[in-house]
């Protein structure tokens, strides 16, 4: 249902041509005309790695090891959450994820989150940067849980909730209340 609403809105603002169109003003019979002619045509569906490989957060200002790093992750969009994985074939957790996407840029991390945390530079919340690794304390204390930061406080990491790998947002509560620091290894 979420999915028809976006899709709906979107072929509401855009025309197809990616020109943003105003809604019908004059009255409510038009609108519902044109929410017709919108339903009766077909609009393309993103899913969450599409939208991640078009967002403009993931290609600003980064290094060429950086854009890989965000390319190989938003790849793994939709994989299986699996402690203990550390592939696509087995599914990931959270160190899994990250050690398997910085070693296809050619960087070894220690596989588990509290020693992945005491490799690279601490770098505050403000300063974050596209490829940086984000901490949480979830399970245990310390860093337990980790991510990859994408730019616009977001964060790619292994969702237990959604039992897939996908998009944390930093200013989510749960993620607020939790948070245990960053890293930069680039």
């Amino acid at each position: 249902m979420k999915r028809w609403i976006v899709i709906l809105f979107a072929g509401i603002l855009f025309n197809g041509t990616g020109v943003v169109q105003a809604s019908p003003t004059s009255s409510y019979n038009q609108f519902m005309q044109s929410l017709d002619s919108i339903v009766g045509t077909t609009m393309p569906v993103l899913d969450e790695q599409q939208i991640a490989a078009r967002s403009p957060a993931l290609s600003i200002g980064q290094s060429g090891q950086s854009a890989q790093l965000l390319a190989v992750a938003s790849g793994m969009l939709g994989q299986p959450v699996v402690w203990g994985g550390a592939s696509p074939a087995q599914g990931f957790d959270c160190s899994g994820l990250v050690q398997y996407v910085y070693r296809q840029a050619g960087i070894n991390l220690p596989r588990t989150a509290d020693l992945q945390f005491l490799v690279g530079r601490t770098v505050s919340p403000a300063s974050l940067l596209p490829g940086d690794l984000v901490y949480f304390t979830t399970y245990e204390p310390g860093a337990s849980h980790v991510g990859i930061y994408i730019g616009r406080d977001k964060f790619i990491h292994t969702s237990f909730s959604k039992g897939v790998v996908a998009i944390g947002d930093m200013n989510d509560p749960y993620f607020v209340q939790r948070y245990y620091g960053a890293k930069r290894v680039l």
